[in-house]
């Protein structure tokens, strides 16, 4: 069990994708649902966006803010985490598996703040974890209009894991061909 909290964010607009990428199917199963699985072993789960798709099932919370960001989900996860650390994960990485939350928890220490993938020289900060304590610092960086989630990484102090031997699972799905590129991955993977 990671005695964290994991978020998975629904709330982007896809509008290189044509659709909600959560819900696009590869392999017979949706990405959302794919991440839910990878997510099984944390001590919470729950999706974040503008609103509650009326056939989803799963542990839902609102965005608190109205623009559309990944800091506004990160943002609301750590106002709605019960856990010291949350998992942020966008529903763009449909082929992320619990393997990387473990090898990521294996370097959580109290003097850190994040915990951030880091795949050829690039940070991941939409599958990283994030301290409760980081709240205040993301609400400063949305007043001062920093809607990046890198400026909260490089604000404050991190730690960086390469993960660049790994670096199929961090697959970023904005169009129907990189889901076609994930698809083959996968089949790839299951011939190995």
């Amino acid at each position: 069990m990671i005695s964290a909290s994991a978020f998975i964010l629904i709330g982007g607009k896809s509008e290189r994708f044509g659709s909600p990428k959560w819900r696009a199917e590869i392999n017979g199963k949706t990405i959302v649902d794919r991440m839910w699985h990878a997510c099984q072993n944390f001590e919470h789960q729950y999706l974040i966006g503008k609103d509650l798709p009326p056939d989803v099932d799963k542990p839902f919370i609102r965005d608190i803010l109205e623009f559309h960001a990944p800091i506004n989900g990160l943002y609301t996860a750590l106002n709605h985490t019960t856990t010291d650390w949350a998992l942020l994960l966008s529903s763009d990485l449909p082929l992320i598996v619990e393997k990387i939350f473990i090898q990521l928890w294996a370097h959580i220490k109290p003097n850190r703040n994040i915990i951030i993938p880091m795949v050829h020289g690039e940070l991941q900060p939409t599958c990283a974890f994030y301290n409760k304590k980081l709240k205040d610092k993301c609400y400063s960086l949305i007043q001062n209009n920093r809607m990046s989630l890198r400026d909260l990484v490089h604000a404050v102090k991190y730690h960086a894991v390469d993960l660049s031997d790994r670096a199929d699972y961090f697959l970023n799905m904005n169009t129907k061909k990189d889901m076609r590129a994930a698809e083959k991955i996968l089949s790839s993977k299951k011939r190995n």
